[in-house]
């Protein structure tokens, strides 16, 4: 055979060894699965739920396991086989209770290991050192009377016996964070919250701490209401005037007004737009100090008359129908028109600015949750990041927002909840309720 032949079949060789070389290296596929926890892990607690990804384009996922690594002993929590390719992306909840694993408090590690379908069998192997600690904090209740009032307000002290991560006061499904505040090395918590309009002997009021474990546990809080009150009812006339100047200044600040009727610009700004209102003003007092930066009693407007009463229930009617209602959240008080308006105590200005059926409005946060709402004003005399003094003018009464005359809306909040005016302006209240125990647990400020 001459040597043409013999190069021909060398090359032919050559390219069927190097077919076969490629066929086999891509058949065999040499990537490794990828495994992603979602969030940090350190610490489990008596039990967490973890959300684990598992990836692999190429071959798919053969099979995964969970387990905790203690003493080199191995216990499995979670395993699962996909017997079939296809599988290149699965997500999975995973929840890890040592008690039923009878894994012992204290250092192991969190084991995660994934295998492919390709012929080499890629694995994965993620080991992230944890801590176990399955024993929940304990909490002291540090104050005893909570006489509370509905609509009120009330302060409770309290201390946990490890450090915490979370921690407040649960009033039904309200949540108001505590704040802590340190006292000859020892710390306690302080929480401020809002006692609900309708509150009953039955309403759970629950201290709750979470640990860095993930560990809650709660403690019941006795309280004694102090007297039923029945928040008043009216009927408030609209006049034509009224919902058609209304209607036309709204449309020029909410352009999604345009086409409506005055009659159901006036709806919407009472239903869909008061409610987005009072949920924006829950989240700018989430801006808050940590320590108490108001003293003694808060100022009420001088010279003022009071025109509504927090709690009011109001029914709006217009050419005999009823349109809507509403529960007035703060104090209408009248004075003269462009009355001077004074900071109620010292706290930091945290909104400057208009604010739906508010109109202008301030907000002053006065530390731990507290905050004053001023509304309706015809001029701003602060801005937002500037510390106040009680006493300090930041406006002029006006009638802009839902206004229907010349006067001050002032609110009080607890935590972004709504509560009476009437309890911070009396100074006996702050001195019962607030004053005496923080000085039985702080001791004099």
């Amino acid at each position: 055979m001459n040597n043409s032949g013999t190069a021909v079949r060398f090359v032919l060789v050559a390219m069927l060894v190097a077919a076969v070389a490629f066929g086999v290296f891509f058949y065999l596929e040499w990537e490794k699965p990828q495994i992603r926890l979602v969030e940090p892990l350190e610490m489990i607690g008596q039990q967490k739920d973890l959300t684990i990804t598992f990836v692999d384009l190429k071959s798919g996922i053969r099979t995964y396991t969970v387990s905790l690594i203690q003493d080199d002993r191995e216990i499995v929590v979670a395993v699962q086989d996909f017997p079939d390719p296809g599988v290149y992306e699965r997500t999975v909840e995973i929840q890890i209770i040592p008690g039923k694993l009878q894994v012992a408090d204290g250092e192991t590690i969190f084991q995660v290991k994934a295998v492919d379908h390709s012929p080499l069998r890629n694995s994965t192997v993620l080991s992230v050192p944890v801590v176990i600690d399955s024993i929940p904090p304990q909490i002291s209740l540090l104050t005893s009377a909570h006489n509370v009032n509905p609509g009120g307000s009330c302060l409770s002290i309290y201390r946990a016996t490890k450090e915490v991560i979370r921690s407040g006061v649960m009033v039904g499904e309200e949540f108001f964070p505590g704040y802590p505040v340190e006292k000859d090395g020892t710390t306690a918590f302080a929480c401020y919250f809002a006692i609900p309009m309708d509150v009953e002997k039955t309403t759970p009021v629950m201290v709750s701490v979470t640990d860095r474990a993930g560990n809650e546990v709660s403690q019941r809080i006795p309280f004694y209401i102090r007297r039923a009150h029945t928040f008043r009812s009216d009927t408030v006339t609209l006049s034509p005037s009224f919902i058609t100047g209304k209607a036309i200044e709204f449309q020029q600040i909410d352009r999604s007004l345009a086409g409506k009727t005055p009659l159901e610009m006036f709806v919407h700004i009472n239903t869909s737009m008061r409610a987005d209102n009072d949920r924006a003003i829950a989240e700018i007092c989430r801006e808050t100090a940590p320590d108490k930066l108001w003293d003694g009693r808060f100022l009420r407007m001088e010279n003022s008359a009071t025109m509504a009463r927090f709690g009011d229930r109001r029914t709006y009617r217009f050419e005999g129908t009823d349109i809507g209602e509403s529960v007035h959240l703060g104090i209408d008080l009248a004075s003269t028109q462009h009355a001077s308006v004074a900071a109620a105590n010292t706290g930091t200005v945290i909104f400057a600015d208009t604010l739906g059926i508010y109109g202008y409005s301030v907000i002053i946060d006065h530390g731990q949750g507290i905050a004053s709402l001023y509304s309706h004003l015809s001029v701003i005399g602060v801005q937002a990041g500037q510390t106040v003094n009680k006493g300090q003018i930041i406006g002029n009464t006006g009638t802009t927002g839902f206004a229907g005359g010349d006067h001050l809306h002032f609110s009080i909040m607890v935590g972004g909840r709504f509560v009476n005016p009437i309890e911070w302006w009396d100074a006996q209240w702050i001195d019962h309720n607030i004053e005496t125990k923080l000085s039985s647990v702080f001791g004099p400020r």
